[in-house]
């Protein structure tokens, strides 16, 4: 009898899961799904999946800091990534988290079945619709697309940028960042455009989000979106 690598289904929409569950069942084995952050350790600990199709966006537990738990635990274990988010920062993040791919929700289904194939193979896979995104200058590809270093992508932030970043995230207004740095409203301003640029993020509102997901002070669902 074939052996069918077992796939742990992570969507906080059960709609999604169901619909991945469908189209994935001739090949995979679907093991189970899950919809809270917080117990995808415990149900990875019991169902011993091959596979973790992980969201970013979860109650209960920040989905990187998901993926981070998971490789902990099970260094084996293979992670792909499945979300909304399209800038280059969210990809870089999920692949230093230990995430063997990212795949963005609007791909179709065949990039899906053969992210799946490329991750339990042992390579790494990114949507191809994202490398010009994704493939930036903290970063190094070795053949065949596999990740050979990545470094933290906010080394590209100077010190000031970084200290903006911080108080950010820990819910500081650009009036009380200003006064805690002692420079104008404007000048944290322009550093909060220049961060944008930097990590590829396409308003202050995701930028907003990420500085708050890195101080993981903010429950997933309170984080701000980043529609403007």
């Amino acid at each position: 009898m074939t052996y069918r690598h077992r796939v742990l289904l992570v969507d906080d929409h059960p709609l999604v899961c169901q619909g991945l569950k469908a189209l994935l069942e001739p090949t995979y084995e679907v093991v189970g799904m899950v919809h809270d952050g917080s117990k995808v350790l415990e149900a990875a600990t019991k169902l011993r999946p091959d596979l973790v199709l992980l969201d970013l966006g979860l109650p209960g537990k920040l989905g990187l800091d998901v993926c981070r738990e998971l490789k902990a635990s099970f260094p084996s274990l293979k992670v792909l990534v499945v979300s909304m988010q399209a800038e280059r920062i969210y990809t870089d993040e999920a692949l230093r988290a230990g995430a063997a791919g990212f795949l963005l929700k609007l791909s179709s289904e065949k990039d899906l079945l053969a992210a799946i194939s490329e991750v339990l193979a042992g390579r790494i896979y990114r949507n191809l619709k994202l490398e010009h995104r994704t493939r930036p200058p903290h970063s190094e590809v070795g053949p065949a697309g596999t990740a050979t270093r990545l470094t933290d992508p906010l080394d590209m932030l100077s010190h000031r940028q970084r200290q903006v970043f911080e108080l950010m995230g820990h819910g500081k207004t650009t009036r009380e960042i200003a006064e805690a740095l002692g420079v104008e409203v404007k000048t944290v301003e322009y550093h909060r455009a220049k961060m944008e640029k930097a990590l590829g993020l396409k308003n202050a509102r995701a930028l907003m989000r990420l500085s708050m997901e890195r101080m993981s002070l903010v429950p997933p669902e309170l984080l701000p979106t980043e529609e403007t």
